[in-house]
């Protein structure tokens, strides 16, 4: 009887034992499970929260060296830095910070996506990524960044958001949009890098139009003999007028320029091919045709 009684309270230390580890080995996880509560209410303001929590000392992240995400919906307070406005914000802490800095520092909650109460979308970050229902490469992209000449602020596809590289090398990039820099609209493609395209098109704030090509235009035909004229910019030296129609003959090609340089002038049945004698001049140019279009 003796030794069944000391066999039981064997099993039973075993057992207690067994316990004790399984609790030893779980429970800093639990903890840790339930220190790190994702929602939380700050000020009066619900916060769901990822790598962040929220103290009498303010906010503290679990890991400095990973980012931190926070949804904060407003519900006393407005947006920071936009009173009057209230939202749902999806705010971002970037990594390698051991504390929280201030709304907009660099070591504090930056604006990442805000939906505001009149229901218009914010993005904090240099644009918006559209891939398509296909997910092929090239991505479009809306931005608003730098391409290390000009802000531009439009439509580009085959680069990413900030101008730093493409989603497919073999693939030409595309912008279309503003150059905030040089007050004027642009439409610029590339075969290297976003950040070296050309400029094919633009056009100034007077409504000046530049073009590295010729611009194709329809224009009213006249059956009788009329002259044509056009104020335009040399790209490189030269500028090619087009006509709507050839000409039944070759006609006049006058061409007056606001430089220094000057002009040659090759007419032909099809159009007037002007070039300055600098294969660097922009200048304006007025050029005049004279001749029977029929």
């Amino acid at each position: 009887m003796a030794t069944k009684m000391r066999f039981i309270v064997l099993r039973l230390g075993l057992l207690v034992a067994a316990l004790a580890f399984a609790a030893g080995l779980f429970a800093p996880r639990l903890i840790e499970a339930a220190a790190q509560t994702p929602f939380q209410v700050v000020d009066g303001d619900g916060w769901l929260t990822s790598n962040a929590r929220h103290d009498s000392s303010g906010w503290t992240p679990f890991n400095g060296a990973r980012p931190s995400f926070g949804l904060q919906l407003s519900e006393r307070n407005d947006i920071p830095f936009d009173q009057g406005t209230a939202g749902a914000t999806v705010w971002v802490r970037q990594p390698g910070c051991p504390h929280f800095a201030g709304f907009g520092e660099q070591c504090g909650w930056q604006l990442g996506l805000a939906v505001t109460q009149f229901r218009s979308v914010v993005v904090g970050g240099h644009g918006i990524e559209i891939d398509g229902l296909t997910g092929g490469l090239p991505y479009g992209r809306i931005v608003n960044a730098s391409d290390g000449r000009s802000r531009l602020v439009g439509i580009l596809t085959n680069g990413f958001a900030d101008f730093s590289g493409v989603d497919k090398p073999s693939a030409p990039s595309w912008f279309a949009g503003i150059d905030v820099d040089r007050d004027a609209f642009s439409v610029r493609r590339g075969e290297r890098s976003p950040r070296d395209m050309d400029e094919l098109l633009g056009v100034d704030r007077q409504g000046d139009i530049r073009a590295s090509g010729s611009l194709a235009t329809t224009r009213a035909l006249q059956r009788a003999p009329a002259q044509w004229a056009v104020r335009t910019r040399l790209s490189a030296g030269v500028y090619t007028f087009r006509f709507a129609a050839p000409f039944q003959n070759v006609p006049v090609c006058i061409a007056t320029s606001e430089g220094a340089a000057r002009l040659r002038v090759a007419p032909a049945l099809e159009a007037c091919t002007v070039t300055s004698e600098n294969a660097a001049d922009d200048s304006m140019i007025d050029v005049v045709v004279v001749g029977n279009p029929s």
